[in-house]
């Protein structure tokens, strides 16, 4: 998977190109992901299917690019920067950029070498793992476009409290090999870099979202918790563990040059010219820094350095939708 940060192309340009895929002149590939409960990422295997069945997902991706591209096409379709928290309309497209989300890159990037990718065999150890499947759209003188929709036991009919059966030469007989069922949506889609993202809470179960970003949360906390000095931390952890938005700021906080080396008179210096309502107190002669749950956010916007001054005005800025200060 391609994470190179330069030569950064607009979105909505992006997009563009992805719906004008001429889908007769890709080369069509199913790809299955299964996560064991004790690996990090997925395991990919590669599906043979028939002609038919292969044209039948030609199909899906281009139901889904054709109903996209006329709500583009009439300015009926908003492209929004992916926020977690966020609950977007029917009508919106959220999208991100992978190489800003190391940990879904790297669940996808096996599907860069689909040619050394081993062939599905219906194993049962695979099978009841499965979480989500991809469909590979290859141009000819392009990225690959994937498709991604999720995946679960529900699909499986061999799971389900129905009993399949199947009409053949006038006669229906009980199917007793396991079928998988494929619907014809897409929760999300990317090529290069770029993730579009049109059904987000499945979106984020495909690729445990919440549960990757807590897991580094807490890592990110462990060093705050180390560096900076908060007389009641245990109460700061606990509203940052139970809050996604909070998780996700933490991410940010977590690849900050400066958070290994920050000191309370670095911090105090902040406070004191932008005039932040953050207090500290002194606790066994050491000066610490107070979490104070009426202002859940303070802290984290001073750990992410979210403050500037503007030279053109004087005027102090929060650097996420510059409020005045």
């Amino acid at each position: 998977m391609n994470t190179d940060r330069t030569n950064k192309v607009d979105p909505n340009t992006e997009l563009a190109n992805i719906l004008g895929l001429d889908l007769n002149k890709c080369e069509i590939s199913i790809c299955l992901a299964s996560l064991d409960k004790r690996a990090e990422l997925p395991t990919f295997e590669h599906v043979q299917v028939t002609a038919e069945l292969g044209a039948g997902f030609r199909d899906i991706v281009r139901y889904v690019l054709t109903r996209l591209k006329k709500d583009h096409e009439q300015a009926e379709l908003v492209l929004r920067p992916y926020d977690a928290g966020s609950k977007p309309d029917l009508h919106e497209i959220e999208h991100l950029d992978l190489s800003e989300y190391d940990f879904i890159a790297r669940q996808i990037t096996s599907l860069d070498a689909l040619v050394a990718m081993d062939i599905f065999q219906m194993e049962e150890e695979f099978v009841s793992g499965l979480r989500f499947y991809v469909i590979v759209a290859q141009p000819e003188h392009a990225p690959p476009v994937y498709f991604f929709r999720s995946y679960n036991k529900k699909k499986e009919l061999s799971q389900s409290s129905f009993m399949g059966a199947l009409l053949t030469e006038g006669h229906f007989d009980r199917v007793r090999e396991p079928l998988l069922l494929f619907d014809p949506y897409v929760d999300c889609f990317s090529s290069g870099n770029r993730m579009f993202i049109i059904k987000q809470d499945n979106f984020q179960k495909v690729f445990r979202f919440f549960e990757i970003v807590l897991k580094n949360a807490r890592k990110t906390l462990k060093t705050i918790k180390a560096h900076v000095p908060i007389v009641n931390f245990a109460e700061f952890k606990k509203a940052c563990e139970g809050h996604l938005q909070k998780q996700s700021k933490l991410r940010t906080i977590s690849e900050r040059p400066y958070i290994n080396s920050i000191t309370i008179a670095d911090l105090k210096k902040v406070i004191k010219q932008f005039n932040l309502p953050i207090k500290t107190k002194k606790k066994d002669g050491k000066e610490m820094l107070v979490y104070d749950a009426a202002d859940k956010w303070a802290l984290l916007r001073l750990l992410d350095d979210d403050y500037l001054k503007s030279l053109m005005t004087d005027q102090n800025y929060e650097v996420t939708g510059k409020r005045p200060h």
